[in-house]
């Protein structure tokens, strides 16, 4: 009798542990992204003077993670320092309740010997910073000195000016998240995000249920020999308001037929590729986003169809890989486009110096903005040059200036731009020898 019970016990306990469980766990990000800065001889090394990296990652609670590099450090001084200052920088999720943790590493990459990498800051837990919602505080964390100027070229950091730094950020917040799954089950919100991507990336490859055909409008050799592009317009529509109005609006348009065949105008094989891959999945094969081309077609589809979402994407990388040979182009595409964070970030970065607009104004771009687009170097000359002062308009002088009281006298100098005081022949005096 007592050995059967003990088996009973022991059934029972297997029978416990096979039921669901609740799991709890802290959810965790650890991102990294790099920022090449081209032409960083050519910064100004005025203290206090910060240049932003923009977005470099966010992570999905609305936090997003950028650099400030001050070239000439951080001081009251007006002589600037001889090392340079690197912060990492968070933003947003003023939306989410609960207080972020966060920790960042600054890396400079030696292009030498990545060996050689320059690691700034512990990358550890207990020396994280809190960020709460709607507080500032906690939000920067960086290194002042971070490396001596005139060392970066010999130790191999700035290569033909290029600099590129490195941001690696552990963040996480400090509750505990709770579901209900089997036991042994670990997979968290990134990994099904994950999974869900990969999922759709499958159904657009396999095209199982299909009921569109997209073309490209721009035909290339990979547009004639590649197979038809199959999408699902249902999806489409969720994604694209303009594909939604396309396919569902009661304008009677051709697109709303059975058979219906979409001519993605402007874009090439290769961009309609990368487009519908975005819509399906949320994400870009990383060597397009390496490609500033690409970038930018997919910029102008991603405008076009209105997917706010990979606009986003676009204007973030664009305006972080700015140069002497592109800036001039971008601006006027950013005005085309009106789309004014690229349109700022390209004039911040033509007027950050003389010599820098000159060797921009060399270029064919720039040439092509005076032409056809005026305005936008007028845009420049006058962030380039404060205005001068408007002169005073020229009046003539009464006749009889003793005829005139003292504070009239001083008016007529105020108006001419001389001096005011002294006696009433002074002010006469004065006048005459001016007209």
């Amino acid at each position: 009798p007592r050995f059967k019970a003990e088996l009973r016990s022991e059934s029972s306990r297997q029978a416990v542990m096979a039921k669901e469980a609740v799991v709890s766990r802290v959810v965790q990000y650890e991102k990294s992204a790099r920022w090449r800065v081209e032409g960083a001889h050519c910064l100004s090394c005025k203290p206090n003077l910060a240049y932003k990296s923009g977005i470099l990652f966010d992570i999905p609670e609305g936090h997003k993670f950028s650099l400030e590099l001050f070239m000439g450090g951080i001081s009251s001084d007006v002589v600037p320092g001889d090392h340079l200052h690197l912060y990492a920088c968070c933003s947003g999720g003023e939306s989410y309740p609960e207080a972020l943790m966060w920790r960042p590493q600054l890396v400079c990459i030696n292009q030498a010997d990545e060996s050689k990498n320059l690691v700034r800051l512990k990358y550890s837990e207990k020396d994280a910073k809190e960020v709460s919602p709607r507080s500032h505080e906690g939000r920067s964390a960086g290194h002042g000195k971070f490396y001596e100027r005139a060392k970066l070229e010999t130790d191999g950091f700035m290569v033909n000016g290029t600099i590129i730094f490195e941001l690696r950020v552990k963040a996480w917040f400090p509750v505990l998240q709770s579901s209900r799954m089997s036991a042994g089950a670990t997979s968290g919100p990134p990994r099904a995000a994950l999974a869900f991507a990969s999922d759709m990336a499958r159904l657009l490859k396999s095209a199982e249920g299909s009921d569109i055909s997209l073309k490209a409008g721009v035909q290339d050799d990979a547009a004639t020999s590649a197979e038809p592009l199959r999408a699902h317009r249902s999806l489409l529509a969720v994604r694209s308001p303009v594909f939604r109005q396309m396919f569902y609006g009661s304008t009677g348009m051709a697109e709303t037929a059975a058979c219906a065949e979409v001519c993605l105008s402007d874009m090439d094989y290769r961009t309609a590729s990368l487009f519908l891959e975005f819509l399906y999945t949320g994400t870009v094969d990383e060597k397009a986003w390496e490609n500033d081309d690409s970038v930018c077609h997919l910029l102008l589809a991603g405008h076009k169809y209105e997917v706010e979402s990979l606009v986003e994407d676009c204007v973030m990388r664009l305006a972080s890989t700015l140069n002497e040979e592109n800036a001039a182009e971008r601006l006027m595409m950013a005005e085309l486009l009106g789309i004014p964070q690229i349109q700022d970030a390209a004039l911040e970065y033509i007027c950050a110096s003389p010599k820098r607009l000159a060797t921009i104004q060399s270029t064919k771009a720039y040439e092509r903005l005076g032409q056809q687009r005026p305005q936008l170097a007028l845009k420049i000359v006058a962030k380039m040059v404060a205005p001068a002062k408007r002169p005073a308009e020229s009046h003539s002088l009464p006749e009889d200036l003793s005829s005139q009281t003292v504070v009239q006298l001083k008016q007529l100098c105020s108006d001419r731009g001389l001096p005011t005081s002294g006696n009433k022949q002074a002010l006469m005096d004065r006048l005459k020898a001016s007209s």
